[in-house]
């Protein structure tokens, strides 16, 4: 190995650690201070790095939010569970809510929200922001559609859990520090009875 390649090698290091600090910067931001509040410079600021470094790495700060958005998906939701022909309703339940039920997903609802709310400013963000869909829509992902797509009730029970669950992050959002709402208990011991009752049938 030439001291050449190694040289490149150690560059291209740098460059991904630098990346991966605005991104963490970045969902640290949304979570903490909102859409709204993160700005390039706040981004900064947390990365301890300057706003040159972030346009060297990323065109804009938008591209640098949709490649967080996408990062946070991949953490979070694809690269954690695959679902299986056997999964039963109940084990989806409780690895979905153990996804959307951290910290992080917070960032994911700010973006969300923002894109609803101000489109424009939120263009470069979409084709982000569409991944979602194949997440959590069965017609769109062939492992859920062939798990859940074809049974009326898996298919009725996964939209309905997968919205109030998306209704209890959005509560845990807008708690302090993002703390479990009070019936948060009442609500997810319901989906599982649901999903008890449709899993035994």
């Amino acid at each position: 190995m030439t001291a050449t390649s190694t040289k490149a090698r150690t560059q291209s290091d740098r460059s991904s650690e630098m990346r991966q600090k605005l991104i963490t910067a970045t969902i640290q931001a949304l979570i903490d201070k909102g859409y709204a509040g993160t700005t390039a410079v706040e981004v900064c600021a947390r990365a301890g790095v300057t706003r040159g470094a972030l346009f060297h790495h990323f065109e804009s700060l938008p591209a640098l939010i949709a490649v967080a958005l996408t990062d946070t998906y991949d953490r979070l939701l694809l690269g954690s569970r695959t679902i299986e022909a056997d999964t039963t309703l109940e084990q989806w339940l409780a690895w979905a809510w153990s996804r959307v039920s951290q910290r992080e997903f917070k960032a994911v609802i700010e973006i969300w929200l923002a894109s609803r709310n101000d489109p424009e400013s939120t263009a470069d963000i979409q084709p982000a922001i569409e991944r979602y869909k194949a997440i959590f829509t069965p017609s769109e992902n062939n492992a859920l559609f062939k798990r859940f797509g074809s049974d009326k009730k898996a298919s009725a029970f996964y939209r309905l859990a997968a919205e109030t669950m998306f209704g209890l992050a959005l509560g845990r959002a807008t708690n302090p520090n993002g703390a479990a709402l009070d019936h948060e208990g009442i609500v997810l011991d319901q989906l599982r009875i649901y999903a008890r009752e449709i899993d035994t049938q």
